[in-house]
């Protein structure tokens, strides 16, 4: 992003009819978590990618819409008195069509201020590997749910180009806040 911010232009940010624009990002606080700790425990980040199409105003804004795709793992391995071996994995996706609506008359041409619901499917899958060893069991446990769920959002993004950006989005999906790179195609 800082490459993007030394290239120097005059970007117009202001999302209108027929704009494309591709989010990708990494998601912080909250979501989904397990609160595990001690042995082995990784999780991967909360990636997510996101589009966004400008389809046409809508009162002072401009609507759009798009979809989004965002995905995290968590596992933990570790050993209890010899006598176990835990191996258990989480992994959530959540795939989702989502309509914008962008708000950009009261700031800057760099800025595009938006907000809007994304109608999702959620997956869960876990699966519990754990080697009982000394007892001669070995679990094979796997469970999934899924389900569709509403959920809302605020953003913003930020042109440092007419093509490169940055964005923040405040709500719900796979954590309360997402922040990532734009990009007009």
């Amino acid at each position: 992003m800082l490459l993007c911010a030394s290239i120097p232009s005059v970007a117009t940010a202001q999302f209108g009819a027929g704009d494309n624009v591709l989010g990708v990002g990494v998601g912080l606080l909250g979501g989904y978590n397990v609160g595990w700790s001690g042995g082995d425990y990784s999780q991967s980040p909360a990636i997510n990618l996101h589009f966004d199409h400008g389809m046409g105003e809508l009162g002072p804004g401009t609507w759009g819409l798009g979809g989004y795709v965002g995905y995290k793992s968590a596992s933990y391995k570790a050993r209890y008195l010899n006598y176990y071996n835990y191996d258990y994995r989480y992994t959530w996706l959540i795939v989702g069509v989502r309509g914008t609506w962008h708000y950009n008359e009261w700031h800057g041409d760099k800025w595009d201020t938006y907000g809007g619901l994304m109608l999702a499917y959620r997956g869960v899958s876990y699966k519990d590997h754990t080697d009982y060893g000394r007892y001669g069991n070995l679990n094979t446990y796997t469970y999934s749910g899924s389900g569709i769920g509403f959920s809302g959002f605020l953003g913003a993004r930020y042109f440092f180009s007419d093509k490169i950006g940055a964005y923040a989005e405040l709500g719900y999906g796979l954590t309360t806040l997402q922040l990532g790179l734009s990009i007009k195609l």
